[in-house]
């Protein structure tokens, strides 16, 4: 595959993130002004029945539209396939990791033996303000690169190196800063 194909894919769901964002966000506010609606319908007539069924139908819509704006938003989502327990208040410290394969050409070295790595592991660490588990506000995002050999390692239950400096490990038990490689 060319790196020319990748960029019109990169370039197409950039396009796309942006288009469905315009859509999600369209509608949280189409649903914010069916609910001043519902609201002033209730303020002008009163409590009759006729005024309480109009403001209970723009209430509803109100609620589906703003609740599909947020679901069709893509910074939400992503928001959401990162959703701690719903128990979650506060701040929240996380760590993920996924496999480097060859073909990524990374350009980082491991941080446990300092090598070049062809293939191994990422790891990505985050402290975030979560409001029911889902997060509201990140505070910092940090990335640890392994080697296959210390990766393995570290996997098996074995310390990859004495020099490891900057491990998610630490990051997760120390309050420290961690190193902010990417956002």
């Amino acid at each position: 595959m060319s790196d020319s194909t990748s960029g019109v894919v990169a370039l197409a769901d950039s396009v796309s993130d942006l288009l469905y964002g315009i859509a999600g966000w369209s509608l949280v506010v189409l649903g914010l002004m069916l609910a001043v609606t519902g609201g002033r319908v209730l303020l002008e007539f009163g409590l009759t029945t006729s005024a309480a069924v109009g403001a209970t139908i723009l209430f509803g819509l109100a609620f589906v539209t703003t609740a599909f704006g947020l679901f069709v938003n893509p910074r939400f989502r992503r928001r959401l396939e990162r959703r701690h327990a719903p128990s979650k208040f506060g701040w929240v410290r996380s760590v993920d990791q996924r496999v480097i394969r060859p073909d990524e050409r990374c350009s980082e070295r491991c941080v446990a033996c300092g090598s070049r790595i062809e293939q191994g592991m990422v790891r990505r660490y985050r402290e975030e303000y979560a409001v029911a588990g889902v997060p509201v506000y990140t505070r910092s995002v940090g990335y640890n690169h392994y080697c296959l050999e210390c990766a393995t390692a570290e996997l098996r239950g074995g310390e990859p190196s004495p020099s490891a400096v900057g491990t998610a490990n630490e990051y997760e038990t120390s309050k420290s800063e961690p190193s902010l490689e990417r956002q």
